[in-house]
């Protein structure tokens, strides 16, 4: 058997001590750099705030979320055709002064009160109103995208008459909803794409002059009433479709600039039950806007473009309501920052000849004036 010598020890005993510092000290460095690595922060040195390392790995996938500029969607008032202007060969001047103001909107409706029929039947103004088909053109021309036909005056002179306005609605290729063609047109969902927002617009009247809220015999699908369940049942159908639902309701009480107890009561439910906006017409006059469960509600339009004489009915105005769009993990979430009302007057010129103005240049009309508009909305104008 191999001796061991006492100096051969003592050399062994040196050896596995110096091992055991070069272990130690490659542990500790290794916790020192693990702790850095993972833990370590930059401190703002003014407001003490830490600040993500410039060494830290993110292992997680980023959560990617995306925005969208606002798009906007709008409206203008009662186009009611009394006389004269029916028998106006054009209307692109009428709007010229407020064109800008239209266009200016992504998405534009226009309650087109009086039917435009044209020369099929008589061109005529109250009680019975009928228009010129041209009236489409010029609207479309002047910013409008999209027209809704549900009012008092839309069976005027029977479901032909109807049938024939919706012949020129489609002659100009002008999108429209509250009469129909058919069943088949009833039932079809009427959702536009305006920049990234889908949207689906929906339109109702209280009732028709001719016919109340009974329907022709043979065309109970020629117009949508304002039937407070079957409402709920369309806006359920299309929640699911669209980014946005717009409703177009034709209610109120007339020439009242407050809303009634009734329309309250139905903003407050058809925001419930999923739409998104909501503009009102009918008592040509301007009544307030409200927020309804975060909802954007305009109760009356007022008239953009008619011949009433009385008090209030020559102000109206285009709404527009700011629509933003934010997807994240292929969810997408509609908010409305903004909503804002452009107000409007009509106005003869000197050939006596009736146009549409903002009312800012125009100043005090009939007691109405910007800052009285905008207090009475409760909304700034653009």
């Amino acid at each position: 058997m191999m001796k061991v010598t006492y100096g051969a020890k003592l050399v062994m005993v040196f050896m596995l001590f110096i091992m055991a510092i070069c272990t130690t000290t490659i542990a500790v460095a290794s916790y020192i750099d693990f702790d850095v690595w993972f833990t370590h922060e930059i401190v703002d040195e003014e407001t003490s705030s830490p600040k993500k390392s410039a060494t830290m790995k993110v292992t997680e996938t980023e959560r990617i979320t995306t925005s969208t500029s606002p798009t906007t969607i709008g409206m203008i008032g009662d186009v009611l055709l009394h006389h004269p202007l029916y028998l106006y060969t054009e209307y692109q001047t009428a709007f010229a002064p407020v064109q800008q103001a239209m266009q200016s909107v992504d998405f534009l409706l226009a309650n087109q009160e009086s039917m435009p029929a044209g020369q099929r039947f008589a061109l005529s103004g109250y009680p019975k109103f009928n228009s010129p088909s041209h009236i489409i053109r010029d609207l479309q021309i002047s910013g409008v995208d999209f027209m809704t036909i549900a009012n008092n005056h839309t069976l005027d002179y029977g479901p032909q008459q109807a049938i024939t306005a919706i012949e020129h609605l489609q002659h100009y290729h002008m999108p429209y909803t509250g009469a129909f063609l058919s069943p088949e047109d009833k039932n079809t969902a009427r959702i536009m794409q305006v920049n990234d927002i889908s949207i689906a617009v929906l339109a109702y009247t209280y009732g028709t002059n001719q016919y109340k809220t009974a329907y022709p015999q043979g065309y109970e699908y020629i117009i949508s009433y304002l039937d407070e369940e079957q409402v709920i049942r369309d806006i359920e159908k299309l929640r699911a479709q669209v980014d946005v639902i717009v409703l177009s309701l034709h209610w109120g009480t007339e020439y009242s600039t407050v809303a009634n107890a009734q329309q309250k009561q139905l903003a407050t439910r058809f925001t419930h039950a999923g739409a998104d906006i909501i503009f009102g017409h009918h008592p040509h006059v301007l009544q307030s806007f409200e927020w309804v469960n975060g909802k954007p509600v305009y109760y009356s339009l007022g008239n953009f473009y008619s011949a009433q004489p009385w008090a209030g009915t020559n102000v109206g105005g285009i709404a527009k309501v700011e629509v933003s769009k934010t997807t994240r993990e292929n969810k997408s979430t509609i908010t409305f920052p903004q909503a804002y009302f452009y107000p409007t007057t009509v106005v003869q010129t000197t050939n006596k000849q009736f146009i549409v103005q903002p009312l800012a240049q125009v100043g005090d009309r009939q007691g109405w004036h910007t800052s009285m508009v905008e207090q009475h909305l409760g909304l700034p104008s653009w």
